[in-house]
């Protein structure tokens, strides 16, 4: 009985050991086991033996439990790199994500969107513009209906590039004296605020990356909750809480270049992975909302030569052509449970 119940709690690490956070969890057929947390533990793997570990930033491996050491999995780097850059005295920079999000419940993924962002900043006004294209399939009509209607714009948003990424947002927070950063041996810079911890950074000069996991939701939850108090404090009135019928939890996890003095531009974005793990109530049901955003392509550009560009893009996309773009740009594949049970929801087209 003590082995079963410590097979329940399994910590996933990469090759340093460091704790990994925001890995996706899921079985055999692709339903949805757990989320790990900022110390990389998954508090309850279920008794299920074989498992599948998701990860933006890392390969994606399946374990059987009963062979690993100590109920510990390590994840290998991805080695997904940027393409060199030439730096050149044009009126644009032009850089290309590519996107795909999973929505994950107990019964395995039941929608999933992919697709390109043309995104475009112009250094005269100091402006980032981004346009998206991408094709959407779900479990069936309703599904694809609702969740695109409900979050596909915000998929769209999350898969652009952005002019302030989460390591600047901490650096801001941390001068204004509402994070506290701290060093740890290993190298790793622990991030917190007055309640609790709420990521890491990881700067690796030699391989000139930057690796932030940050949990930007839960650390603006804890800003209102404390101007909340304060009022309730005041004003000697309880504030009512809103009910939203489900409890969710955040992880953002983004990879950017950086140089030997730790820099890094807006086009140095390399990847990054948005989790959404939580539970609807009414339905008793837990679900991961997984997207991750890849740079694939960065140039220096004219305005004439974008207009181009733009045109050459917009063609229709399926979910074979969207997969040799994958493999073109050498983007690490879907765990092999995750892409067969997404090649269900595109059935009927692959079959088309």
């Amino acid at each position: 009985m003590a082995t079963v119940a410590h097979a329940q709690r399994i910590q996933v690490v990469d090759v340093d050991g460091l704790p990994i956070a925001a890995v996706c969890v899921t079985n055999e057929n692709g339903a949805l086991v757990g989320t790990t947390d900022n110390e990389g533990w998954l508090n309850d793997a279920r008794g299920i033996r074989h498992l599948y570990f998701t990860h933006v930033a890392f390969k994606a491996i399946d374990v059987n439990i009963d062979t690993i050491p100590s109920h510990m999995v390590v994840m290998q780097d991805a080695n997904f790199q940027l393409s060199e850059l030439e730096v050149k005295p044009k009126e644009l920079l032009y850089a290309q994500t590519y996107y795909r999000c999973v929505y994950v419940c107990d019964e395995g993924p039941i929608y999933f969107r992919a697709g390109v962002v043309d995104n475009t900043y112009e250094f005269a006004k100091q402006k980032l513009s981004s346009k998206t294209r991408s094709v959407a399939r779900g479990k069936n009509g309703l599904y694809r209906f609702l969740i695109s209607t409900l979050v596909g714009h915000y998929i769209d948003k999350w898969a652009r590039i952005d002019t302030l990424n989460n390591y600047k947002r901490i650096l801001q927070a941390a001068d204004e004296g509402s994070l506290t950063l701290t060093q740890e041996a290993s190298g790793r810079t622990v991030v917190s605020d007055t309640i609790s911890v709420l990521g890491s950074i990881d700067m690796d000069v030699q391989a000139g990356k930057r690796t932030t996991n940050f949990d930007l939701w839960t650390y603006d939850d804890h800003i209102k909750a404390t101007k909340a108090a304060a009022r309730e404090a005041k004003t000697g009135k309880k504030q009512k809480k809103k009910k939203d019928g489900y409890t969710a939890s955040h992880g953002y996890c983004e990879v950017y270049n950086i140089d030997e003095n730790k820099q890094s531009r807006i086009d140095d974005l390399v990847m990054k992975q948005i989790l959404v793990s939580g539970h609807f109530e009414d339905l008793d049901q837990d679900f991961v909302i997984l997207l991750e955003t890849y740079t694939i392509a960065r140039d220096y550009i004219d305005k004439k030569d974008f207009k181009q560009t733009r045109k050459d893009n917009q063609v229709e996309m399926d979910i074979n052509e969207l997969r040799q773009l994958e493999q073109a740009h050498n983007i690490p594949p879907l765990a092999p449970n995750l892409k067969a049970a997404v090649d269900q929801l595109f059935k009927k087209e692959l079959k088309d």
